[in-house]
């Protein structure tokens, strides 16, 4: 009677086999799971870009954002601060969305903790140009802001990029799916 079974050898070139498939498979799912949250991101800008001009056809102007004087009882640069404009009382958004890639603890970093002071997750950053402080460079419009940038931190998670200062490092994917530079709308 003769006994079948799999010899050491065989068992260990299965094991190798399936290695590299893995090792194949993971960096791609990775890339993929990046590319799903800079289209989440996208498509979270443009909502918050849409609720924007919903507000500024109501009110005369785009909304104020944390570090103008006429934000009452905001905390500088805290995010979180000026999106009650957009959902309460008048739903422009129904809901706060949360940028896709603060939603962890992100890399020591000054700029990014002024930013998004407290803990993740986070909303995207919210930033008016032009009226209460302008940006050097750009015009005086005194009350009211005239320009916005929301923006994401992408996936090095840290804010990176200040286009209003002169600091053009956007995202773009071909430099590789975990780049340097933020996602950034401006409007209007």
């Amino acid at each position: 009677m003769r006994r079948t079974a799999f010899t050491l050898i065989e068992l260990l070139i299965v094991v190798a086999i399936i290695a590299i498939l893995a090792a194949i498979a993971v960096p791609n799912f990775l890339e993929a799971q990046i590319r799903s949250k800079v289209s989440r991101a996208h498509t979270d800008m443009r909502a918050i870009a849409t609720a924007v001009h919903a507000y500024a056809i109501d009110h005369g102007r785009i909304p104020l954002d944390a570090d103008d004087v006429a934000t009452p009882g905001a905390i500088p640069w805290d995010q979180e601060a000026w999106f009650p404009l957009l959902t309460t009382p008048v739903a422009y958004m129904t809901s706060i969305p949360i940028d896709p890639f603060h939603t962890q603890a992100h890399p020591p970093d000054p700029m990014t903790d002024i930013l998004f002071p407290g803990d993740p997750p986070q909303p995207y950053s919210y930033n008016t140009l032009g009226g209460f402080f302008p940006y050097p460079g750009q015009p005086v419009h005194e009350g009211n802001p005239t320009r916005y940038g929301v923006t994401s931190l992408g996936p090095n998670r840290l804010f990176d990029s200040a286009a209003q200062l002169g600091i053009d490092d956007a995202y773009d994917p071909s430099n590789g799916a975990v780049s340097r530079g933020d996602i950034t709308r401006l409007g209007p």
